[in-house]
């Protein structure tokens, strides 16, 4: 048959394919079996032959063969020929390297050492393979996809170790190794990327980096990697004459020159690689050192036990394996220690694993109670640990706590806390923990922020750390805060000082912020108070009374106005509220209003309801002037509705021995009513009998028409409908709907002691309402034996 008719070719190439088949199963069996000591070139092989048979494999029948130029029929018969030489090839090192069953130690160690003297071979017939490809792609004989294993060989996955199973996953461990190379995995990385994975003995190291390995190559990052034993410095070395014979396919070289190949290889890849260092020794760190590459796309993770090696560029520490009840243990036991106040057993607990960012009250992360506890090498400890010190839900950060605790120590920890974008503070915290430390009143710490950022004022904000170190009575951080300009732009928060000051009775903060930071004295808060009205109610607010007027007298005299009032109240209605008379005789000095009515509230009325005889006593007996007469009067009278139906009687007696109206009236809004009236209608019932024995006017009505008379009947108030009676109230009158008279009244309401007082006063029993009923009659209506009983004669016994 001429070998170039399309039916030759077609045979020629099924015969190729079929035997290379057979061969591409075998290399499979073998790598599936044996893979650590099949040679990296039959690896490379085996991914590249498939390929080729595939595309070949549309080339096997006549008709598509037929279709090719004669120049590519030619080519493709030799290229099929030398493809079945090279297959053969391959089919004689299997037969070398492969262990048979039964095989001995001895033999299978032979047959390794074989492997490793066929591997430059196989390397040869990879790159022949190759060579067929790419003459085939050339000539357009097959498509260009059969050449994509061509990189094969420029991708070297050298890591051996094996895997446990099962493997216990780590993933945020994992997720740490990613981010410590991930510039690295995208070749962003200038130099190669130190890394060092540590902890103790037996926590995992070695199994956490293979599965970073294996996993990164799998995603195409790390395409070439190489796991060396880095016990010594000779082992590195060896490694990496391992290298050189696993790239070159060679060993004929100087160690000097091998050591130098490696590092050039490395630096020229275009696609990032990886070292994995294990079993580090690091008495050897500066001898191993030196044999590292210093260029190239690269990371080197060096797993060992030590947690701090010179030269790292980045760190991950590999805690001891805990399950979910070993770690809520641990992390208990860190817990105590924290509320025993124990660094060595803070230390203790976590090196048995506990969580450094374990919270206390699922609330208080440990570090920021012992940082509040003022704990400092247990800070120090955790902080080195990787405890977070910012913010944990409702808690605030550790730099907060540090400047509330006053411990420039600890502060200054907390301060230079950074991660990998610089420092971890923002404007907020700095402005939260100047707050805070204001209060203190640690200048040291304060400077230390201020270094920090010049704002720690928020714009806004109802809390400054001048008005915080103003209520806390900070004086020396009040001039320092003043010193630095903190009301060159904000007086506001300068007067909200001032009143804080005044609310806390902080005298010196009170002068210092007039006279060195010319705070307006009659400054306002929300409530639209000034600090005097403060001022005046210090004695009721657990304070020396001496210091109040002192205060008082120092705002009084540079301007404070005694009249400005806030929302519900002036400095006169704090001092009557506090029964003050000594403030109310300095404010009425200085020109305050004694009958300013403040929401309804007179200075007068207010000691009447908070109790304030003194204040009273005072007030009701204060001399006027002639033209204020008229609002004293108005102050008394309307002081002498509310005592009455406070029920103040002592208060009454004052008020009318210093002039009020007995018979003064409510407005007409508020039902127009005398103080008897109103004493009845609260039913205080001993104020009405008082100003009745003092001469009330009995005919009064109030709101409804009614008079004192009825009103005490209607709500059975038997002694005073006496004594109204005694005085001439008029019991001839016709009282409600029905125009009862008062006897046929207190039938109608059931009131047995009323009835018997009003009997004994000779009422009228014959006297009916506009219906004609007596009282007899309404008392039998309601079926009212005991009043039926009174009103027949007999004797009834009381209820």
């Amino acid at each position: 048959m001429d070998p170039l008719t399309a039916i030759g070719l077609a045979s020629a190439v099924i015969q190729f394919i079929d035997f290379g088949l057979k061969i591409a199963a075998r290399l499979d069996d073998l790598n599936r079996a044996t893979s650590a000591q099949v040679p990296p070139s039959l690896q490379a092989i085996s991914t590249q032959l498939p390929l080729l048979l595939s595309s070949l494999g549309r080339m096997k029948t006549g008709s598509q063969i037929s279709k090719l130029d004669f120049d590519s029929k030619c080519i493709l018969r030799g290229v099929v020929a030398g493809c079945m030489a090279q297959i053969a090839k391959i089919e004689e090192i299997i037969e070398k390297v492969s262990a048979a069953p039964g095989d001995s130690f001895k033999v299978k160690i032979g047959k390794v050492f074989v492997s490793l003297r066929c591997d430059e071979q196989a390397w040869e017939i990879e790159r022949n393979l190759h060579t067929y490809v790419s003459v085939l792609v050339l000539h357009h004989v097959v498509d260009a996809s059969a050449g994509a294993p061509a990189f094969a060989a420029d991708h070297f996955f050298d890591v051996r170790e094996k895997r446990v199973s099962p493997f216990i996953e780590r993933p945020a461990l994992t997720k740490q190794l990613e981010d410590c190379l991930d510039r690295t995995a995208r070749s962003q990385a200038q130099a190669p990327t130190l890394l060092l994975v540590h902890g103790k003995r037996r926590v995992g190291k070695t199994q956490l980096v293979l599965q970073y390995c294996h996993q990164a190559h799998s995603l195409g990052q790390f395409q070439t990697a190489f796991w060396l034993d880095a016990s010594s410095s000779q082992s590195v070395a060896l490694g990496f004459e391992a290298v050189f014979a696993t790239v070159k396919r060679s060993m004929d070289a100087s160690r000097a020159e091998k050591l130098e190949f490696v590092g050039s290889f490395l630096k020229d890849r275009w696609h990032p690689w990886l070292l994995v260092l294990d079993k580090y020794n690091a008495q050897e760190h500066e001898e191993i050192m030196e044999l590292l590459p210093q260029n190239g796309h690269g990371g080197i993770i060096i797993i060992s036990c030590l947690s701090e090696l010179p030269g790292v560029d980045e760190t991950v520490e590999v805690p001891r394996y805990l399950t979910q009840s070993d770690q809520a243990e641990v992390n208990n036991l860190l817990i105590q220690a924290v509320h025993n106040r124990s660094t060595a057993g803070i230390k203790g607990a976590v090196e048995k694993g506990a969580d450094v960012n374990t919270l206390i009250w699922d609330e208080w992360p440990v570090l920021h109670r012992c940082v509040l506890l003022s704990l400092h090498e247990a800070v120090r400890f955790l902080l080195a640990q990787g405890a977070n010190p910012c913010r944990v839900g409702t808690c605030s950060s550790a730099l907060y706590w540090a400047a509330k605790s006053n411990s420039w120590y600890i502060f200054m920890m907390i301060l230079d806390c950074r991660d990998e974008s610089g420092s971890l503070w923002k404007q907020a915290d700095y402005q939260a923990a100047a707050k805070v430390c204001a209060q203190a009143g640690n200048i040291g710490i304060m400077e230390a922020i201020l270094r920090k950022t010049e704002e720690i004022t928020a714009k806004c904000d109802y809390e400054t750390p001048l008005k915080n170190a103003a209520g806390k009575g900070k004086a020396e951080m009040v001039k320092f805060l003043i010193g630095r300009g903190e009301l060159k732009d904000n007086m506001k928060q300068g007067e909200d000082a001032l009143v804080r000051a005044a609310i806390d009775g902080n005298f010196e903060i009170v002068k210092l912020l007039y006279e060195e930071g010319h705070v307006d004295l009659n400054a306002r808060d929300a409530h639209g108070t000034t600090a005097l009205c403060y001022v005046a109610k210090l004695k009721g607010m657990d304070r020396n009374a001496e210091l109040g007027i002192e205060m008082a007298r120092f705002l009084l005299e540079r301007g404070a106005d005694p009249n400005l009032c806030g929302k519900d109240e002036g400095p006169l209605h704090g001092a009557a509220i506090y029964d003050h008379p000594e403030m109310l005789q300095l404010l009425l000095k200085h020109g305050a209003d004694i009958a300013r009515v403040v929401n309804g509230w007179s200075p007068l009325k207010l000691a009447i309801k908070y109790n304030s005889p003194l204040a009273v006593t005072f007030i009701s007996s204060y001399i006027v002037s002639p033209e204020d007469l008229d609002e004293r009067q108005e102050m008394i009278n309307a002081a002498l509705l509310y005592a009455a139906g406070k029920g103040d009687r002592d208060a009454i007696l004052q008020l009318l021995q210093a002039g009020a109206d007995i018979n003064t009236r409510q407005t007409e809004e508020a039902g127009g009513s005398t103080p008897l009236l109103v004493a009845i209608g609260s039913g205080e019932m001993q104020s009405a009998r008082l100003l009745v024995r003092r001469g009330a006017k009995l005919d009064m009505v109030g709101e409804r028409g009614t008079m004192a008379l009825e009103m005490a009947i209607r709500k059975g108030y038997e002694l005073l409908a006496r004594d109204i009676v005694e005085k001439g109230g008029d019991m001839k009158v016709k009282i409600g709907e029905h125009g009862d008279t008062v006897l046929g009244l207190a039938v109608r309401e059931r009131h047995l002691k009323v009835v018997r007082v009003l009997l004994k006063k000779s009422v009228d029993l014959e006297g009916d309402n506009k219906f004609g009923e007596t009282a007899l009659d309404i008392a039998e209506e309601n079926g009212d034996e005991k009043i039926i009983a009174l009103l027949e004669g007999r004797e009834v016994e009381d209820e």
